[in-house]
């Protein structure tokens, strides 16, 4: 079975908390925001604890209970014979739905919803699935994937003790290698003779001993005794322990002396290892149900300690790993190499934190908030091939353009506002400036910024140009879609209340006359306006910027695509195609390319915003 669903009450830093989980879940967010208490639940749903520690009550508030919900999909016909889940399923879904309530010095009570709604709530309606083992649920415990927790700093030790079960499984595999060979067999022989010798020996201290037991014995009772010796020097030698030994460089050491990248790496290799091998060879009866028990991987910034390259290998395998179905990955993570939504079954978690200090999270799956597929392959296809991309889900907030050129050019104003001291060293190192790729892509990021709640600017050209870049004069129907588009731009910066400013044609239209363009757009940029000064900068440009940075002007930009088409229109009286193009356009349906899934009640600008956005 598959968790699918966690919600978490009154947790250590978590007053309430509602996550969707995939096979391989990333969260993401600024530190001391709880991402790792969220590891650090699912492992303590899984635990056989009665009662929990003051210390882990929200703000150590204990009159109100901790609470852990779950829901299992996927349920396999060989977990329902697992004792007490069959009759513990959510009927009308089939899923095993199930919760885990702490009140403070109270044995917890697990119980699963077998009837109602699939929600994850507090009510008793419906929640009378025992599961075996009495309110405690205990038997929950052998259905609930086994969970890897990986903090930041874990010593791999504890994996390879002689007493876990990875190094216990090895010791037996080696026993049976041992004992199938020909010199086993030999010396076994050879040491039963050896033990008959020893004991028919003729030493008298021994035999002294062993008189004066059976004496005594004889005088109480009818028994008599022998002592023999038991020597198994061949049983002891493959009852051996495993012994890791790492090789580098031809040198053999141990795992103390390596880094805890290769440590870290290690425990998810051997638990990987492990779980592998006991679905491949599985014990008898119930004992191989449970140990197709799916393994759940919580790590703690898995790119901690690792070289990039390194990083990127991990990233890959475990991602590679997260499509095995005995397998999930939930992470914590810092960089933005570890997104890759390119695939399915992939989900994004930001954490933030509200005005009260409390944590929410918004989210977004590898289907993208159910975008037709055209615009989703754009938006994954960007992700995997412009991974500065994703440094807009760390991004307090953003600045998103068309290309590289406005990247550079951007930022260099930027730099030169900072040294001025009007724009502070903060707001200009919090905020990332991003390549969308161009305009088709860039409506499909807002769409995913606005449902993660991330503030941004949307910086774009206008497009709107007699001539295309072929020379020829531009059709109605071309410069109808780049009205469209545009007006799409303007309406999602709206819903979320964020800025969106225009340059007239392109970046290189607001430069001067004396700007020469070059082989690269980018370098010529960079050329242009390195040792220029704040007053030597174009002046429309250098408004639009210090805008996205938040500067205040004397008098605030407006670029709203309704009142630049009339003022095109005006400019151009004889432009037919462009009056043509206007006339014939009609305002796309707002549900179309709208993609709002985030919570209205917990956002309730978002309402309010929608009242202004544009229309004809």
């Amino acid at each position: 079975m598959k968790l699918s669903k966690i919600t978490i009450n009154n947790y250590k830093g978590i007053q309430h908390l509602s996550l969707d989980i995939e096979n391989i879940s990333i969260i993401i967010g600024p530190n001391n925001c709880s991402k790792s208490t969220v590891l650090q639940a699912i492992e303590q749903f899984g635990k056989a604890d009665k009662t929990l520690d003051e210390n882990c009550y929200y703000r150590h508030d204990t009159s109100r209970a901790i609470s852990f919900h779950a829901t299992f999909i996927d349920v396999t016909a060989a977990e329902l014979e697992l004792h007490g889940i069959r009759n513990s399923l959510h009927e009308p879904t089939g899923h095993f739905i199930v919760r885990a309530v702490y009140e403070y010095g109270e044995p917890v009570k697990r119980f699963s919803k077998t009837s109602g709604e699939p929600t994850h709530d507090m009510n008793n309606e419906g929640w009378d699935g025992r599961m075996g083992g009495g309110n405690n649920g205990t038997h929950f415990l052998n259905v609930f994937p086994e969970v890897l927790y990986i903090p930041a700093v874990r010593h791999a030790n504890e994996e390879i003790k002689n007493s876990s079960d990875y190094i216990k499984t090895l010791t037996q595999l080696y026993k049976e290698v041992i004992m199938e060979t020909n010199e086993y067999l030999d010396a076994t022989r050879a040491n039963r003779e050896l033990q008959n010798r020893i004991n028919s020996h003729t030493n008298e201290r021994i035999s002294f001993f062993q008189n004066e037991v059976k004496s005594f014995l004889n005088n109480i009772t009818s028994t008599s005794v022998d002592f023999k010796v038991n020597f198994k020097p061949i049983e002891e030698f493959i009852s051996s322990s495993v012994n890791t030994v790492f090789n580098y460089n031809g040198i053999n050491t141990s795992i103390e002396h390596q880094g805890n990248g290769v440590q870290r790496t290690f425990i998810v290799s051997i638990l990987k290892g492990y779980r592998k091998y006991r679905s491949e060879f599985p014990p008898e009866g119930r004992e191989q149900i449970a140990a197709r028990r799916p393994l759940i991987i919580a790590v703690e910034e898995p790119e901690l300690y690792l070289h990039p390259h390194i990083a990127r290998v991990f990233k890959d395998t475990l991602y590679q790993l997260a499509d095995d179905r005995f397998f999930q990955v939930i992470a914590t993570s810092h960089s933005p190499n570890f997104i890759d939504l390119s695939k399915p079954n992939r989900t994004l978690i930001r954490f933030s934190l509200d005005s009260n200090q409390d944590v929410k999270a918004n989210q977004v799956s590898s289907d993208i908030y159910g975008l037709p597929e055209d615009e989703r392959d754009k938006f994954q296809a960007l992700l995997k091939f412009n991974p500065h991309l994703n440094e807009v889900f760390f991004a307090q907030q953003a600045i998103l353009v068309e290309g590289d050129t406005e990247v550079v050019a951007f930022r260099q104003i930027a730099e030169k506002l900072m040294v001025s001291g009007l724009l502070s060293s903060d707001v200009f190192h919090k905020t990332s400036i991003v390549n969308c790729a161009g305009k088709p892509t860039m409506y499909v990021v807002l769409n995913v910024l606005n449902n993660f709640g991330i503030p941004y600017t949307v910086i774009h050209d206008m497009d709107i140009t007699e001539l295309g870049k072929n020379g020829q004069r531009r059709a109605s129907s071309t410069l109808r879609q780049a009205i469209t588009i545009n007006y799409k731009i303007e309406v999602l910066a709206s819903v979320r209340a964020n800025k969106k400013f225009v340059l007239q044609h392109t970046f290189e239209a607001e430069m001067p006359e004396t700007y020469e363009k070059g082989t690269s757009k980018s370098y010529a940029a960079y050329e242009f306006l390195k040792d220029k000064s704040l007053e030597e900068l174009p002046l429309r440009l250098l408004q639009i910027i210090k805008s996205a940075y938040g500067i205040p002007l004397e008098v605030p930009i407006v670029h709203l695509v309704d009142e630049l088409m009339q003022q095109y229109l005006v400019e151009n009286p004889d432009w037919s195609e462009l009056h043509d193009a206007f006339q014939g356009w009609q305002i796309p349906v707002h549900e179309q390319f709208i993609r709002n899934v985030w919570d209205e009640i917990n956002h309730p600008f978002a309402a309010a915003a929608s009242d202004d956005i544009p229309s004809r």
